[in-house]
Parts: structure tokens; sequence; C-alpha cells
């Protein structure tokens, strides 16, 4: 259920956090903040710190941090919802019994709007008009049961079914552009998705952020069997799990999860008892995802093809996994068997079996490499090992992996323990000259200035106005800025902290609150130099793309006289600028 802002701004002004979360940890006064050991990893000097003035919380250790909502969703595992219902029972307040489905006035309120109006009407149009749909989905053991779980749809054969029925809603023709789920061809405005049955992607809150649809008749000859919603801002699949929304509680339950490749293999497995399972919506498993699955468990365990290439991606996904301080295991399937083939053939217990029987990544690496072959497969079923040794970022547990390995491959410990930090050394070293500039200076400037306006809401207010989006590359940043632009009165919006996170999830509130904990002072100087720098950074992307035009087209006399006025408005940029030269 939805609820207005105002009564979700009525429930977190009556529920100070630093109550709330000393119901659940031993908080102790420090300075102006209160301060315990991290709920959320393990440590033994406290880093997790509570303000009781901007009503969040930051973990300086694991990086968590948000406001009283998402310190519920975290750490009771709820949904938003939820959150709302639990602390409004706390203090009285009455909620309202229906949905409020007043349209928030911005974006990012309209995009969720639009997949969650989308997300009914293809469900509708499968119960009324999808047997065809329906009998395939038997065909493939799909039941009525997990279509009505995972809300499958379909989308009709008229390619503006979708388009007249959102139209009825008033929304703008570039609002509808931005959701991804209409296209213009010839000039002519049309859906994206059309004879394709539709798998809705939730959010880990249960929001509808994107669609995935598929081809499901006998004569369809189009190229792609598989369609998805484009990226945008409410949908980043490197920040996504298939199934997540449907299967945490049992992934919490059993405290291990079953990780697959695609959708259609989590239905599969889903169908056969296994509920705790997720996918990784058909891309390379990312650290974003990893991080988000572990918030429900420690325990995973790859469920990939047994072919080559699905080898090749447990290798991949388990190097993932242990970058970020999880230990997977890895299931490994017959010759050519997907997990779908391999139930219909085998059945649940057999699965069953190979979960009980799973390798660890040492184990998977030395039958995958065929290491009891020959010397030469040994030697690289071992540097391969090391290679995954060194990125356990625990000492204690690399030097119990390093005893575990050196007894499997019947290697010397002391030797395996010389290799491993060899190779930690030379990692370093090559790694030390350019880490800062790879991982950090990308995104630094973009960061320090958001710190700024957070921080200093009159400031911040003069310069949001005539910040351009383009000069923001990180995702999060860029949506900060994006909210901001949408307040009527941006420095009242800023000095509500806590507000500012609703419009997050529980992953990116993570980062804007580390953000929002700052003691610097303000200077003048420091913001225009960062202002110049993002306008120098937006200039030469601009510059660059027109060079690559200007190689084509040499004899585009306009376009070289727009090369000289940005390389006139570049050399211009320096600290003394006013702002006025970003608009």
């Amino acid at each position: 259920m939805k609820y207005d802002q105002s009564i979700i701004d009525e429930v977190r002004s009556a529920n100070n956090i630093v109550e709330i979360i000393g119901e659940y940890l031993p908080l102790k006064k420090s300075g102006t903040n209160f301060k315990c050991l991290c709920p959320f990893h393990q440590e033994k000097t406290p880093s997790f710190m509570v303000s009781s003035s901007k009503q969040i919380y930051k973990c300086f250790g694991c990086g968590k941090g948000g406001n009283v909502f998402t310190f519920l969703m975290e750490y009771e595992k709820m949904n938003f919802p939820e959150a709302v219902e639990k602390l409004a029972n706390r203090v009285g307040i009455k909620l309202p019994k229906k949905e409020i489905s007043a349209k928030k006035q911005t974006l990012y309120g309209e995009l969720y709007e639009i997949y969650q109006l989308a997300n009914r009407f293809y469900r509708n149009n499968l119960a009324e008009n999808g047997e065809d749909a329906v009998n395939y989905l038997h065909s493939r053991n799909i039941s009525d049961n997990i279509i009505e779980t995972f809300q499958i749809g379909l989308a009709g054969g008229r390619e503006n079914e979708l388009l007249n029925f959102i139209k009825k809603k008033d929304y703008k023709k570039a609002t509808l552009v931005k959701s991804g789920l209409f296209i213009i061809r010839n000039g002519k405005m049309i859906d994206k998705f059309f004879n394709r049955i539709i798998f809705p992607i939730f959010s880990s809150d249960g929001k509808v952020i994107a669609f995935s649809g598929r081809i499901y008749k006998k004569n369809d000859e189009r190229a792609a069997k598989y369609l998805n919603s484009p990226e945008n801002l409410i949908y980043q699949k490197r920040f996504q799990l298939y199934g997540l929304y449907q299967t945490k509680k049992q992934i919490i339950q059993k405290n291990f999860a079953l990780l697959v490749e695609g959708n259609t293999d989590l239905l599969m497995v889903y169908q056969f008892g296994f509920r705790n399972v997720v996918a990784s919506l058909g891309t390379s498993l990312t650290t974003n995802q990893i991080k988000l699955l572990a918030r429900y468990t420690k325990n995973v365990y790859i469920l990939y093809d047994g072919d080559n290439a699905g080898y090749e991606a447990s290798s991949r996904a388990l190097k993932v996994c242990l970058e970020n301080g999880i230990f997977p295991k890895i299931i490994s399937l017959p010759k050519d068997y997907d997990p779908d083939s391999f139930l219909e053939k085998f059945g649940p217990e057999k699965l069953d079996e190979k979960i009980n029987n799973a390798d660890s990544f040492y184990q998977f690496i030395k039958k995958f490499r065929k290491a009891d072959k020959n010397l030469e497969n040994k030697k690289i079923a071992i540097s391969e090992t090391i290679d995954n040794i060194i990125l356990i970022a625990d000492s204690v547990q690399r030097e119990m992996y390093i005893q575990e390995v050196a007894a499997l491959f019947q290697i010397s410990t002391t030797n395996l323990i010389q290799s491993v930090n060899a190779r930690i050394s030379a990692s370093y070293r090559k790694t030390e000259k350019t880490f800062q500039k790879t991982s950090m200076e990308k995104f630094v400037d973009e960061k320090e200035l958001i710190r700024i306006i957070l921080n200093f809401p009159e400031e911040g207010a003069e310069v949001v106005p005539e910040l351009e989006l383009d000069c923001f590359s990180h995702p999060i940043c860029k949506k900060i800025i994006i909210v901001l632009k949408e307040q009527k009165n941006i420095a009242e919006f800023i000095t509500n902290e806590a507000k500012i996170l609703d419009y997050f999830t529980v992953e990116e509130s993570n980062f804007v609150s580390d953000l929002m904990f700052s003691d610097e002072k303000f200077s003048e100087n420091n913001l225009q130099k960062l202002l110049n720098g993002l306008q120098i950074k937006s200039l030469n992307l601009k510059l660059q793309e027109l060079n690559r035009e200007i190689v084509e087209n040499p004899n585009d006399f306009e376009k070289l006289k727009i090369k000289r006025i940005l390389q006139k408005k570049i050399h211009r940029l320096n600290p003394s600028v006013v702002r006025k030269l970003l608009s």
C-alpha cells in the first residue's frame, strides 16, 4: 500500500531515531551523536553513529546508512510500507485504509506510477486475452500459482495498447519516453513491448521497476527472443536481483540463497519447491547485486548452466562474491544441463543432493580446470585459486583457506603462503598508483559538491538550479540533483535530511547518508573550484563527441564553429569565473 508523503512525514517526525534504534541496540552518547557496535557487520570498535539532529544513522565501517524507516527495513528485513505501519502503530497514528493515488509531481514518482499501471495492464491482459500465452507458460511447467506470484502478464498484438491506456492518465510525452516503455518510430510513439509474455522486475521492497518480455508464438521470427526495459531513474539492473522480492523471506528463513542466471531458470527452480532463489537479470553478477543479497544471507550457492559458458560465468561470480566477503558454494550440473532440464530429468531430490555436496571455490576450480589430468592443468588450477584467495580481505579467513587448498592440491602450506603473499604484493604495486584515480577520482568532485549542497542548505539552494545533469556521471549523484531540482523550496527541503532519504532505495541511502555526515566548514573558494571543474568536465565530454562527428564530416563548418565556442568556454573557466557560466 502507498502512503501520501504527508503521512510518511508525520510518522517519521513522531518517531525519534535515537529512541527507535535504542530499542534494538545499546546506544551511548558520543559528542552530539550516539554510537554503538554496528548490527550489520562484525566489528570490535564502534563505528555505527546515530545523529539526533539529522535523524539519520551511518556506519563508517560497512557503509550502511539511512533514516528510521531504512533502519527497520535493514534490521528487521521489512519493506517500506511495513516499516511505516510499524512506526505508525508505535505512536498511535491512524493510517488511511484505502490506497492514496494522488500523483507525485516528480519524474521519479511518475515513473514508479507508470510501471505500476503498466504491470496492472499487462496482468489484466493475460487474464482476459492470454489463452495462448497461458498455454505456452503451462507447457513450460509454469503453473498458475507461479504466474500469480511473479505477476506475469501479456503485451498484446497491437503496437499502441499500453500507450492508449497510459494516455488516459495525462502524463507528458517526454515522461512516457523516459520510462522506456514506449519508443518513437517514424515520428510516431508506439509500445516497446507487443506480442510478448511480460515478466515484471521488482525492487527488493516490492516496486515494479522494469519488464522483461519474451516471444511465445511459434511463427514469431523476431531476432530478439527477450526484450528488456532500458535503464532509467528507477532501474539500474546492476543494483537489482530478479525474484528477490518474492523469495527474500525464504532466503532469510533457510539462511542461504540459490543464485541462477535468468528469470526462466528462477521460475523453474521455484516451481520445484526451491523458494530461496534469485537471478542476476541475465547479466554477469555485479558487486551491487551480491551486496544486496548479503543483506539477507551470507550463504550463496551458485547454480549456473553445466556448459563451458556456465562454468566460466560461475568463475566470474565467485570472484565477485569473494571480493565482498561472501564465500560461495558452486553446484556443478552435468554437461549441457541447465537447472530447468536437470530438475525435469532428475527431480528436486537430486538437486538437494547437489546442494548438500556443493563445492567450495577451490574444489570447483580443481574440477573445472581438470587439475588431476596432468601437471600443467594442476599449475593452472593452483594459479587461479591463488588469484581468488588474494581477493579475501580477512587475513584469518585467508589463512584457513590456504591450509585447505594446500591439503587439496597436496602442496606445501609454506610455499602456498609465499606464493599468495608474492601475488598480493605484486597486485598492490601494480594498482596502488592507479587505484585512487580509477576508483575515487572519477566521482570525487561530484561527491564533494553534493556533500557541500546537503550540509549547507542556503548555499546549496543557490547552486542547484544552475547545475546541468550532464555534469554528473555517478548515478546517485545525478539522482540527488534531480530530486533537489524538483523541490519548490530547496533550502527548506535540504534541512530535513531524514526526509531526503525517503526518495532513495535502501542501498542508495547508504551512499547519501555518508554525504550528510560532515563536520567540514563551508568554503566559497572550494565550492567555486568544484563547480568550474564539473563544468569543464561536461564541456570536455561535449567536445570529444563533437570531435568524433567532425572526423566523420570534416567540412561541417557549423560543427567547427561550435567546437571553437566550446574551447573558448573551457579556457575561460577558472576559479574567478562567476557561477552563471553553468547555465
